[in-house]
């Protein structure tokens, strides 16, 4: 049983062997290196990925400025979400920031499955909440909260972004500079 299977049997315990079975054969293992672009910005996406290990990062381009808009780490689904869903080009692309393993699955092959199985359709559904509670979290914290209180955030809730994610990445997520960022660190500790 690889890793993708063993988390998925793990986060849902009641899946049958058949869907377990059909995610099994659905799933390719791919080993990517530091640098990868999973995903380029302004193509469609058509590959969803479940990350067994490395850490990978969002990000927009535009005017030559990159604004880091989400992270992947171990255990994490990845993908440009409007774009996998709606076919539309993506807004972003999805670099890793180590090397990493990875399971991924085509759109078609994604989308074959859900209408195939009840089961898999449960398993979407409660990782698309999942996504959609992280995502609406971020967007109250992005809009409402200052400098300083989206630091603090992150060192309550995220702390392993501190420890993994590079300081120009970070200060990009959090929509400051890297001087804000510097700034906040010194005062806080």
């Amino acid at each position: 049983m690889n890793e993708f299977i063993k988390y998925i049997s793990s986060t849902i315990p009641d899946l049958n062997k058949d869907t377990l079975n059909i995610l099994e054969k659905s799933f390719s293992k791919e080993e990517v290196k530091k640098g990868h672009l999973l995903q380029k910005q302004g193509k469609v996406c058509t590959n969803l990925y479940f990350i067994s290990e490395g850490i990978c990062r969002s990000f927009s381009l535009k005017e030559e400025k990159e604004f880091t808009t989400w992270f992947g780490f171990k255990n994490n689904f990845i993908t440009s979400y409007i774009s996998f869903f709606s076919k539309e080009p993506s807004y972003e692309s999805i670099e890793m920031l180590t090397n990493g393993t990875l399971y991924k699955i085509s759109s078609i092959n994604f989308f074959d499955n859900r209408i195939s199985s009840a089961q898999i359709e449960k398993i979407i559904n409660r990782f698309n909440s999942l996504y959609t509670i992280q995502l609406e979290k971020r967007l109250f914290i992005i809009q409402t909260y200052s400098a300083i209180e989206k630091y603090r955030q992150i060192m309550t809730d995220e702390p392993h972004l501190i420890k993994h994610i590079p300081n120009k990445h970070l200060a990009s997520y959090l929509g400051i500079t890297r001087e804000t960022l510097s700034r906040i660190r010194s005062s806080i500790n």
